[in-house]
């Protein structure tokens, strides 16, 4: 086991630079081709159907993972299962276009979810061959499976806008890489299929399955509700700059959560009875995480004009403002995400639910409390400030009640971290002020070059960059 998360992070990793890179791409082509309104309806739906697919593409991979009594033949029986409830939710989703269409007046949200239903049926597929990547430890796999389909998605979204899709490319965008991810798993994943429908193997992952269920629902809830209250309140356009500024800065957090949630759990899983061991390991990773990521967000914050003028042009002036409040939550973004492996790797599924339901309220009434407002900027105050209760409840609870210690150790292994915050933000309102060019690009290359040598310089003589290094290293576990 001394390599495996090694090799996690260093697959995981490459395959997650080559994703966000896609994803980057296509989004900026698409936004200099498409209309905000355009991205609005697509997020709408998007909303939906990411919700579906947790019921599986989350909690049937963690339970696979936790359960280590399932054997070969129970993974044939639980594809038949997803086979025949996908085929369900795949049909629901695309009669849901109805529904879309009366409640926002446009008929074209029948078309969007009929093709975007593609998604719900993948998802279910994928399932159980994800798992078995995740409980096999296939890092390498699943790697260059997450890298190919991503170049796919590319290719794909940026063929179809120009060859007068509209609307439609971002959809396509997403759905030809969730087809070719179900095929290479198919293909690769050796799964013995069989006409058997035994309830046993439900049986096994039933009580796990419905708490992570249960949490992955919240979890997901209250990370997309603002986009549904603001789509119906605030409108498509405004839903536009909104989503925009917040999918840019998702990119980072995707980066990140891509490369580490995947690998901690089925490794950490194996010392799910040694609370010392994994508490120790969670403090050394948010230790880390927030030194990389703290000024990652005040960078981000601070240049968001430049960055939405230099990637989408000045039809996206309305996301300046959101992006520049949302950017400061992404490193408790970042910290409150990790928190989840640990409560699957210590079996405490019960209290993950209990978690993310609390986070839920405090997220929701915070947004709603935003809407009230009729403000985009007052919502990504209102979405900030809560992210922040949430890690701070979060954190408590795991800290008490699953690694048998108090939250006084996070705050002990943040000040370094938050430190180096507050000299990243004097040193960049230096360097702002001096480095502007006519060219946007060319002031965020200065700019961030320099804002990166003063990041490494500071780790580097604080002596904590070579312990971010040995985190990820060999010798961890």
């Amino acid at each position: 086991m001394k390599s495996k998360l090694w090799q996690g992070f260093f697959y995981t990793s490459l395959a997650q630079v080559v994703n966000v890179v896609s994803v980057l791409l296509v989004n900026i082509i698409l936004s200099h081709k498409l209309a905000p309104s355009d991205f609005g309806i697509i997020t709408i739906v998007q909303v939906l159907a990411t919700f579906i697919s947790l019921f599986t593409g989350e909690a049937v991979p963690s339970a696979i993972i936790q359960k280590k009594e399932l054997v070969s033949k129970d993974f044939g029986v639980l594809f038949n299962y997803s086979v025949i409830f996908g085929s369900i939710a795949t049909l629901l989703f695309g009669l849901s276009g109805y529904l879309f269409a009366i409640v926002f007046r446009n008929h074209i949200y029948v078309r969007v979810c009929w093709l975007m239903s593609i998604l719900v049926l993948t998802s279910f597929l994928n399932c159980i061959p994800q798992g078995l990547f995740l409980r096999r430890l296939e890092f390498r796999a699943l790697s260059v499976r997450r890298m190919i389909s991503s170049l796919l998605g590319l290719i794909s979204g940026v063929g179809s806008v120009l060859l007068g899709a509209g609307i439609y490319a971002i959809a396509i965008a997403l759905v030809v890489p969730a087809v070719f991810t179900l095929l290479f798993s198919i293909l690769y994943v050796q799964i013995d299929y069989t006409w058997n429908l035994t309830i046993k193997p439900l049986r096994v992952i039933y009580h796990y399955l419905i708490e992570q269920t249960k949490f992955s629902v919240l979890n997901y809830g209250y990370r997309n509700i603002d986009n549904v209250l603001i789509g119906k309140f605030l409108g498509s356009t405004a839903l536009g700059f909104y989503s925009k500024s917040y999918q840019l800065l998702s990119q980072p957090i995707t980066l990140f959560l891509g490369v580490v949630t995947p690998v901690l759990q089925p490794v950490l899983s194996n010392f799910e009875d040694d609370p010392e061991y994994i508490r120790s390991f969670f403090l050394k990773m948010i230790n880390s995480v927030a030194f990389i990521t703290i000024p990652i967000s005040i960078f981000v914050s601070l240049n968001s004009k430049d960055i939405v003028m230099f990637l989408f042009g000045s039809q996206w002036s309305g996301a300046v403002m959101p992006m520049r409040i949302l950017a400061l939550s992404i490193w408790v973004q970042l910290l409150s995400q990790i928190i989840t492996p640990i409560w699957q790797s210590r079996n405490l599924p019960k209290l993950q639910t209990r978690n993310g339901l609390i986070s839920f309220g405090v997220i929701a009434a915070s947004i709603v409390m935003g809407i009230s407002t009729k403000s985009v900027v007052m919502v990504a105050v209102a979405v900030s400030v809560s992210y922040y209760l949430n890690f701070l409840i979060s954190a408590r609870m795991l800290m008490k009640q699953a690694l048998q210690s108090q939250i006084s150790e996070v705050f002990s292994v943040l000040k370094m971290p938050l430190l180096s915050g507050v000299i990243n933000i004097g040193s960049l309102l230096l360097i702002d002020s001096f480095i502007q060019f006519s060219s946007f690009f060319l002031t965020l290359l200065v700019r961030g070059l320099l804002w990166l040598l003063e990041v490494i310089v500071f780790l580097g003589l604080t002596g904590n960059l070579q312990k971010i290094i040995s985190l990820f290293g060999r010798s961890q576990i």
